[in-house]
């Protein structure tokens, strides 16, 4: 398999991610991650494992990502879009920017990180 082909697996998985956080399908969710799964939030916490979804997807049952752009490098998804839902309150929501960064291994994905703008949304949130 060339490397355009790697990359095209590593973009439809990342983005089979995202379909499935959306859908809120914590057990499929978990059928797409590497048993030494690592989520890593935006304030740079890191959880390993691959339980925890079903908590956040109870919380925040509408919690949605809207993929905007797609970044590809080797093994390395870059996903740039917003979210609705979150545990981010919707008017600071609207004005925040979010990257997602899927590191893909074996069909599967093993790192998801996230990254906000959310100081600067909290500022235009409130002008």
């Amino acid at each position: 398999m060339g490397k355009k082909d790697k990359q095209g697996d590593a973009k439809s998985i990342a983005l089979k991610f995202v379909e499935v956080i959306n859908a809120g399908d914590s057990e499929e969710l978990i059928k797409l991650q590497t048993e030494d799964f690592t989520l890593i939030d935006m304030t740079g916490d890191v959880f390993r494992g691959r339980d925890g979804w079903q908590g956040y997807f109870s919380a925040y049952p509408r919690y949605k990502i809207h993929v905007q752009s797609v970044l590809m490098s080797g093994n390395g998804v870059a996903i740039i879009g917003k979210t609705t839902g979150s545990h981010i309150p919707p008017e600071v929501e609207e004005h925040e920017t979010v990257l997602w960064t899927a590191e893909v291994r074996g069909g599967l994905v093993a790192e998801w990180r996230i990254y906000s703008d959310i100081e600067e949304a909290k500022k235009k949130a409130q002008e």
